[in-house]
């Protein structure tokens, strides 16, 4: 069954018992309410307002944000730090600029659609490195060999397993783009983008996607690609800093491209010798 299929009867549903009086009421926003900034899961940096000084909500809890690159441009080294960070442990000696709010033991979930098992293990490994310790709550999976439908009911089942249900608090999908089978196809973008506002507001979790820039160009692949960065709270542009193919880990650049909240100065990671990513200065002579 394709999400075409999937989705006609759902949106019949949803025009026969569409309640017009119940939506009015539900989504009127009353000025004189005080409504708190959703709570930051980890931020990067810090800015000045009034005079005191605040983290940046960089990826806060209920939100999704978005992580664009080119192939083989450390996407995935940047999407580990960024869990690494969150887990906390010594992984600020690699990235001292993120702070961490975590609280408790939430469960974490890094999902590879795209990697086979030896390279998503690798990968899923450069996290526990980074922390320094196994963290008991961090679950990743390799689901490459899922078709994107059963990608997206399998996510859909880890959020209702009893043993994960009201505990998932970040939520890593690398790659997003294999939860359609055509990141061109509007109904099916629709579909996966609703279905991430769907888990992050009922589980009040981050949950970060990563997409591939088109060949040659700066945009996010296809309509999957514009509607998920149009609804992320903060969207990372990586940017090698030399393409020749000769030269062999160049910095990356780290842009927040757009950010509902304070944005992040941009900053630099390089890959270490132990194939962990690092912030660097972004002085080139400090990059050898």
């Amino acid at each position: 069954m394709n999400f075409k299929e999937l989705t006609k009867p759902i949106l019949n549903s949803q025009e026969q018992e569409f309640n017009y009086n119940s939506v009015y009421s539900r989504t009127l926003v009353d000025l004189t309410k005080p409504i708190m900034l959703p709570p930051t899961a980890l931020g990067i940096g810090y800015h000045n307002y009034k005079g005191n000084e605040y983290l940046n909500n960089t990826f806060s809890y209920g939100e999704f944000s978005t992580i664009v690159a080119r192939s083989k441009s450390k996407k995935t080294f940047c999407k580990s730090s960024y869990i690494a960070g969150f887990i906390g442990g010594k992984s600020d000696k690699y990235f001292p600029s993120f702070k961490t709010q975590r609280q408790g033991e939430p469960h974490i979930i890094d999902i590879d659609t795209e990697q086979g098992e030896y390279y998503a293990q690798r990968a899923f490994r450069r996290v526990t490195e980074m922390v320094g310790e196994s963290y008991n709550n961090y679950y990743p999976f390799g689901v490459e060999e899922l078709e994107p439908e059963e990608i997206v009911k399998f996510i859909d089942s880890l959020f209702n397993d009893p043993r994960h249900k009201g505990k998932i608090k970040w939520l890593s999908i690398d790659g997003i783009a294999d939860l359609v089978k055509n990141t061109n196809d509007i109904i099916e973008s629709v579909a996966v983008a609703t279905k991430l506002k769907k888990w992050r507001k009922e589980n009040n979790c981050h949950i970060q996607n990563i997409i591939h820039k088109i060949s040659g160009g700066d945009k996010a692949t296809g309509h999957l690609g514009s509607y998920v960065q149009k609804k992320s709270e903060t969207v990372i542009d990586l940017r090698d800093t030399n393409e020749d193919p000769k030269v062999k880990n160049s910095p990356i650049e780290v842009v927040q491209s757009y950010s509902r909240g304070a944005p992040f100065d941009p900053y630099y990671f390089k890959i270490n010798e132990e194939a962990l990513p690092y912030e660097c200065d972004d002085n080139i002579a400090s990059w050898t």
